[in-house]
Parts: structure tokens; sequence; C-alpha cells
């Protein structure tokens, strides 16, 4: 029987999880994937939302007394549920040709859960080799772009663009915390972690594929047919769209008592949404611009954030070692400001 490994993108939001989980959906659909990965789809897995496949499933399991709505597009499943799907692809991955065989999971929202170390240990009662993977962003933008996301979801009662004050929690806590989540990882036993860097001005929607796929397989992704690669899955809109998404999202929490007029709202904040993204995704992906009415973040706004941070920069070092002084991350360093 073949070596199996498990390769688990945990996170965080924000860092590209779409554009891979899109990627993998499709590859696996056209069969263009390395016959040694296996990505977890179809019957494989849960049932997806849409055309493409993730796996927020897998935390459901680190809620061993079941788990309440979380507003998501897939079903929330047991832990005893995740089990008999994770020990069914196990068996499937064991059962290919070579020498080692690798199962591959994306998932956004791992890091930093407080039971991540039960999922560790199911993960190590059915595979020979556990990898979990972190992807590295400003957690400037990362924040802003998640900022963005809540401000865009109806559902979210998310309705002003203070980044600082979402970055600031009454706590003392900061949200991205990059320090809590090396930590973790170091804390884990699992046989390797590495960091892959995220860039913000890449138009190319393989480059963070790539970088993924080569922890898993060592080489770039096998390309699909069609524009992939030519544009961004989730575009950022202009500060004026924001602005209008913003003042309906403050209209609904006044008028939410009335449902004619709630409805007449909601229809309207999507008809926005939907027409402005569209036209971003038309123009293509540009590099933020004030000059284009995107919403920049000035550089004193970018230093006061930043500096909630802390060391990170010398935390991120210490954990990459060596590969900290290659060509990407020293890059990644240096536009960042970390």
């Amino acid at each position: 029987m073949a070596t199996t490994r498990v390769v688990v993108h945990v996170g965080p939001m924000k860092t590209g999880t779409t554009a891979i989980g899109a990627y993998f959906s499709a590859a696996h659909q056209a069969g263009i994937l390395p016959s040694d990965v296996v990505y977890p789809s179809g019957d494989l897995w849960f049932p997806a939302a849409g055309s493409i496949t993730k796996h927020g499933q897998l935390a459901d399991y680190l809620y061993p007394n079941g788990r309440k709505k979380a507003g998501r597009k897939t079903a929330i499943q047991t832990p005893d549920n995740i089990v008999r799907k994770v020990r069914d692809l196990a068996a499937h991955v064991a059962k290919g040709r070579g020498s080692q065989r690798t199962a591959v999971f994306i998932s956004e929202t791992l890091v930093g859960r407080a039971n991540l170390g039960r999922l560790v240990d199911l993960f190590k009662s059915t595979f020979d080799e556990v990898i979990f993977v972190l992807a590295v962003r400003s957690p400037v933008e990362a924040t802003q772009s998640l900022l963005v996301h809540k401000i865009k979801e109806w559902r979210s009662d998310r309705a002003d663009l203070d980044l600082y004050g979402m970055l600031q929690h009454r706590n003392g806590s900061i949200g991205y915390d990059y320090r809590r989540m090396l930590s973790q990882l170091q804390e884990l036993p699992i046989d390797d972690f590495f960091l892959i860097p995220y860039f913000e001005d890449e138009s190319d929607g393989y480059a963070v594929v790539d970088r993924f796929m080569k922890v898993v397989t060592g080489k770039s992704a096998p390309r699909l047919e069609g524009d992939f690669g030519s544009r961004r899955i989730h575009p950022s809109l202009p500060l004026s769209s924001l602005k209008r998404l913003v003042a309906l999202k403050k209209l609904k929490s006044r008028l939410r008592r009335i449902p004619f007029l709630s409805g007449v709202i909601h229809s309207l904040f999507l008809r926005i949404l939907n027409a402005d993204r569209s036209k971003v995704m038309r123009a293509g992906f540009n590099t933020r611009s004030s000059d284009s009415g995107d919403w920049v973040i000035s550089p004193e706004e970018r230093a006061r954030i930043i500096a909630l941070y802390g060391n990170l920069g010398n935390e991120l070092r210490k954990a990459l070692g060596p590969e900290s002084k290659q060509a990407e991350w020293r890059s990644w360093f240096k536009a960042t400001g970390i």
C-alpha cells in the first residue's frame, strides 16, 4: 500500500482559499490533477456550495457536542460524519498506485480554533503524514479585505469602514494575529507545516495556487483550459460602492421591522453589489489606487495598525528560518512593511 499524506490549507480567511478551492475543484473535474493527488469532492466529500468544493466541514469536527447554525452555505456536519468521511477518504488514497499518495484539503477557518489538536489526532490516526499550510498575508490588507467581505454580506451587520476598530478588540486582543497562529502550529503534533506568502498586487490567479501546489507536489499546478489565471476570484469594490452598501445596511437596521421596505432595500443592495462587482471584473485587476476610487489605507493609518502587531516580523522570520532570505520572502517583507 502507498504511504499516505494529508496536506491541509488551514487558512486564515482572505488568503486565496477560494481561488485554490476553485482550481482544485475544476482540476478534479477535468481529470488533470497528478495521479497521486486526491482532492476530496463529489462522492469523496460532502455536497459542495456551487461549483467550488472547500472543506469548512472540517471545523465542525472541533465541536464534539454539535455546532449551531453558522449561516453557512453548506450543511453543518456532526463529528461522527466527519470521521466516517475522513476514514473512507484515507482508505481510498491508500489504494492508489505509487509509493506516496496525498489528500488535499482546503479550509480557511481552522487555524486559531481552540480544539484544533482534535483534528490533528483524527488525521494522524488515518494518514501516515500530516502537513499544514498557513498562508501569510499582510494583516492590514487581510483585515481590510475581511471587512469589505462583511460589508458585502447582507446577513452581516457590519456597516462601517473602521478597520482599526475591527483589529483592536475590546478585550485587548488583535484580530488576524499571526503570532498566535504560528504559536499554535508550532505546538501541534503535526509532521510539518509550511508558510506561503500572499501578495496584494498579483493579477495571475495561478500565483497563489502554484505556491500551494508546490507544497503538495513540488511543482506548479497543471493549467486548466479557459481564463482561470486571468482574474481574481473576489475583486475589490470601489470606495463609493462600499459606502452605498454601508448606507443601505444602516437603513436596513432602522427599517428591519417593516418587511416590505426591508425587502426593497435588500433588492437594491444586491443590484448595486452585482453591478459594481461586474464592472470591476470586466475592467480586470488593478493595484489599489485612490485615483481609481479604491479604498486605500494611508501611510499613517498603516503604521498605526502595524504597530499593533509588535514583533510579528521577527516571529515570521524565525519560523521561516533560512527561507526568509529567499527573494520571494524578502519581497513580501518589503511590501508589507513588517
